[in-house]
């Protein structure tokens, strides 16, 4: 396969998981053997890489030699491939995936179960020594994806989707603000936002975009838990700012500062680091567990605790179809491509 196509279809799949709700994007990532160049190139991004980029605005040869050094340096050809996919598949399957997660749900997670759970051999191979060490930093990294996912109750849930419905009603009158909790009341009241409210959010957006790099964890989820979804998603729809330059140069100092923790761990304990990465896909497959009991709140449907079919269906037969499909992409994919070097 020819590997400017190969990366490509690898960013869609990346750029599609970034869509689903619980799927990782650094999961995908991960198991499609990027993950080890994607955060070497994001760690040598520095100063110097904008200021040699502005340089070869002037179109000098001597310049652009040097960008095109650079360029390489921080796997730009790589970086620039998947993130081609990626926008590909955002912008071309959106709706889709809106439109199943919401009609075929099961059938969706199924085959992101399949693709994971197949995928799990890649950064486990990748492991040169599988020591008891090794073994125990899967199992920690498994059981605190989980321990992640369960963090917020089924009841916390349905009270956060409650207020996001009543949001988008606006039925939420000054009365009914007023007697919301501190944490509650910032999300409608921007205009008194203190310095140390501020200073949280930039915590919450390096805390949430260095979840994001981690296999297994979204991004999203985190931001729930630590109250600022909400907070974000309107200051996105009311272009606020203020609350969206510091939230994003959280981000950048977060995915700076964590990649290079994450490339400093790989160099320095390349094994355990790898079987705790593997244990983050492998709590994954809890998270994304496509069988779920719900509740309907408003327009929205919650998916809360996992279980298991007690009947055979039409829904179930589908799923377990898309869940095989699932394998069976990633199956062919390890036997037609060879990992990166």
């Amino acid at each position: 396969m020819n590997q400017t196509i190969k990366h490509i279809i690898c960013g869609i799949i990346i750029g599609t998981a970034n869509i689903i709700p619980g799927v990782s994007g650094g999961t995908m990532a991960l198991v499609l053997g990027f993950y080890e160049k994607l955060i070497a190139g994001i760690n040598n991004i520095s100063v110097n890489t904008i200021k040699i980029f502005l340089q070869a605005l002037s179109f000098k040869k001597d310049n652009f030699e040097i960008f095109k050094q650079e360029f390489l340096k921080i796997e730009g050809p790589l970086l620039l491939k998947l993130g081609i996919g990626a926008i590909i598949a955002i912008i071309s399957l959106a709706k889709l995936l809106s439109y199943l997660l919401i009609y075929q749900h099961n059938a969706t997670y199924g085959f992101f179960f399949g693709l994971v759970l197949a995928s799990i051999y890649s950064p486990y191979t990748l492991i040169k020594k599988k020591s008891g060490t090794v073994f125990i930093s899967i199992i920690i990294a498994a059981i605190f994806v989980i321990a992640i996912s369960n963090a917020m109750s089924g009841e916390k849930l349905i009270k956060k989707a409650e207020l996001k419905q009543a949001v988008k009603q606006q039925k939420i009158n000054s009365s009914e603000i007023s007697a919301l909790p501190k944490s509650q009341k910032n999300f409608f009241d921007f205009q008194n936002i203190d310095f140390v409210h501020l200073i949280y959010l930039f915590i919450s957006g390096a805390i949430a975009i260095s979840a994001m790099i981690l296999p297994g964890i979204s991004g999203s989820f985190v931001l729930l838990l630590m109250g600022a979804y909400f907070e974000i998603l309107k200051a996105i729809a009311e272009f606020n700012l203020i609350i969206l330059m510091v939230f994003s140069l959280g981000c950048l100092i977060g995915i700076i500062l964590f990649t290079k923790l994450l490339n400093f761990l790989l160099n320095k304990f390349y094994d355990i680091t790898m079987g705790f990465l593997t244990g983050l896909v492998l709590g994954s497959l809890w998270v994304i567990w496509p069988f779920k009991t719900q509740t309907q709140i408003g327009d929205e449907i919650i998916y809360l605790n996992n279980i298991i079919p007690s009947t055979i269906t039409a829904n179930e037969i589908i799923t377990c179809l898309s869940f095989i499909s699932g394998c069976a992409i990633v199956i062919i994919m390890i036997f037609l491509a060879p990992k990166e070097k």
